[in-house]
């Protein structure tokens, strides 16, 4: 098939999330060629509009003619136009090209309108004068129109709010076919609909037949995330993208659907405000989708995944569950407090490195808060130790033994050598599975045995303390910060394969340091305060 060509007619986004620059990003992104006609110039960005000037409805018609003298179009795609007079000039535009648009010439343009009128934070694109023309003159040409749901309502006069289900989406979709419009592609993304007991939501997007009166409808997931900047320009755009490589309406709308859905899915945060969707996720894709209301942590859920049989194996170890029943040896738990004392110390380092690899102030303020939870915990270890004779003093000289050398090195070797992700990655094992352990021995889930009596099992106190809600809430705060990281700095497939391997290194290295400690409890006491240094 020979390379097809789009032409745009719509505004410009100095944010380059909507109107002109989505369009062409969306056409390229279908392997078409985009050509523009600027009807207005916007001040803008992902938080709103702040001034409109129009481009006169003269340059827009010298535009038009330039493009379709030389280029063509195998289909055009209309966002903002900004008013009555330029509405008119590109009727005239098109009827000069194609004819009377009943009269063969919807057919020969296919056009698909995108009526914007008003813009996601309120601010008005299109004069309530200029409405009008856009209903007797523009519709008409088109064949396809894409309004949302408060698009529609105003295109039919219907009050602000009337839609509220699918038959009132269908009633709304034929009114506005009346107008004169072939095809009615209505978005329900402004009507998100409960499905199921689960407190899941839908959106459901209808597309009517102006001719047969017949209605297809189709259901996305809905997706509570913010950045949706351009949903309606780039929407459209693929649609005529869709027309302009010859697909039917209803395949044409219906891979637009899709593509946008996955765009939104595959975004990643630009400016303060709602930010753009991923136009290039089919060219360069989001190895996973942003956090939203259905996958809140879906990179710790993915590290978690990919670990398997070793996570599995590291917060199901036999040494927390010992400790749980209070069947620990009194040895196995001295080791474990002086080794995880000095393994403590060289995170607390690992995650300054991390603050110090960010200029993001909020991403290096959650890194700083971990090492003050480090701090406190490693508090906690001297407290413990202190209670079986072991001074502060005689902890700080104990040596680290060689699994707590290489767990400690290799933590710090990944975070100095590393990017932020690195730094963040290597070190969830630890705070993730800590409190994984935590929270499943305190709730005695199936087949634990806990002992929670202070005086016939002295550990439960620290089961409690990973348990509690300390220590869950800096997993809390551990995991956003990492889902944030990653929202932040989109990686390749290859990047995410390099990064889950480090995470299962890093679960091997703790499996191996509660390992260590089994084997410590199956010598005396005398020989393990002997080995310490520390007197017996």
């Amino acid at each position: 098939m020979s390379l097809r060509t789009v032409l745009t007619i719509a505004g410009s986004d100095s944010g380059a999330g909507a109107g002109i620059q989505a369009d062409l990003k969306t056409i390229a992104a279908h392997h078409c060629y985009g050509t523009s006609v600027i009807t207005a110039i916007t001040a803008q960005n992902t938080l709103g509009v702040q001034s409109v000037e129009g481009v006169s409805p003269a340059m827009v018609a010298a535009q038009i003619d330039s493009v379709l003298d030389d280029i063509g179009a195998d289909a055009i795609k209309t966002g903002m136009l900004f008013g009555e007079d330029t509405i008119r000039a590109v009727v005239r535009s098109l009827e000069k090209r194609f004819g009377k648009a009943k009269e063969g010439g919807r057919d020969a343009a296919k056009l698909v309108l995108d009526p914007v009128c008003v813009s996601t934070s309120g601010h008005s694109l299109l004069p309530l004068d200029a409405v009008d023309s856009l209903r007797a003159d523009l519709l008409p040409w088109a064949t396809v129109v894409t309004p949302n749901v408060p698009e529609a309502e105003f295109l039919v006069g219907w009050a602000k709010g009337s839609i509220t289900s699918v038959d009132d989406m269908r009633r709304c979709a034929a009114e506005l076919a009346g107008k004169g419009v072939r095809w009615v592609y209505l978005k329900g993304g402004h009507l998100p609909l409960p499905k199921g007991d689960e407190g899941d939501k839908v959106v459901v997007d209808l597309l009517y037949d102006g001719e047969s009166g017949e209605t297809s409808t189709e259901e996305r997931r809905y997706l509570d995330v913010k950045n949706t900047h351009g949903t309606g320009c780039t929407l459209a755009a693929a649609v005529a993208s869709g027309l302009a490589q010859g697909k039917t309406v209803s395949d044409a709308v219906s891979d637009a659907g899709d593509y946008v859905a996955a765009a939104i899915a595959a975004s990643y945060p630009v400016g303060r405000g709602a930010g753009p969707v991923n136009h290039f996720h089919s060219l360069m894709p989001r190895s996973l989708p942003l956090p939203n209301h259905h996958s809140p942590t879906p990179f710790t859920d993915y590290l978690i995944r990919y670990a398997g049989d070793a996570w599995s194996r590291y917060v199901n170890h036999e040494f927390p569950n010992s400790l749980a029943a209070g069947t620990a040896k009194v040895e196995a738990f001295l080791h474990f407090l002086q080794q995880d004392f000095h393994f403590l110390k060289q995170y607390a380092r690992a995650n300054a490195l991390a603050a110090f690899k960010t200029e993001d102030m909020a991403l290096m303020q959650g890194s700083t808060h971990i090492v003050n939870d480090v701090l406190k915990e490693t508090e906690m270890h001297v407290k413990y130790c202190e209670t079986y004779g072991i001074s502060r003093e005689q902890l700080q000289a104990i040596p680290e033994s060689v699994t707590n050398i290489a767990y400690t090195r290799y933590v710090l070797d990944v975070s100095s050598k590393g990017d932020l992700l690195d730094a963040r990655v290597v070190t969830a094992p630890c705070l993730i599975g800590y409190g994984h352990v935590g929270a499943r021995l305190v709730s005695s889930s199936p087949g634990v045995v806990v002992d929670s009596n202070a005086e016939t099992n002295p550990f439960f106190g620290w089961i409690q303390e990973y348990g509690g809600e300390w220590y869950q809430g800096c997993v809390k705060t551990g995991i956003v910060l990492l889902e944030q990281t990653l929202a932040k700095s989109p990686v390749s497939a290859q990047r995410l394969d390099e990064l889950a391997r480090i995470f299962v290194k890093a679960t091997e290295l703790e499996i191996a340091f509660w390992d260590a400690a089994v084997v410590a409890g199956e010598k005396t006491r005398a020989e393990v305060m002997s080995h310490e240094g520390l007197p017996v």
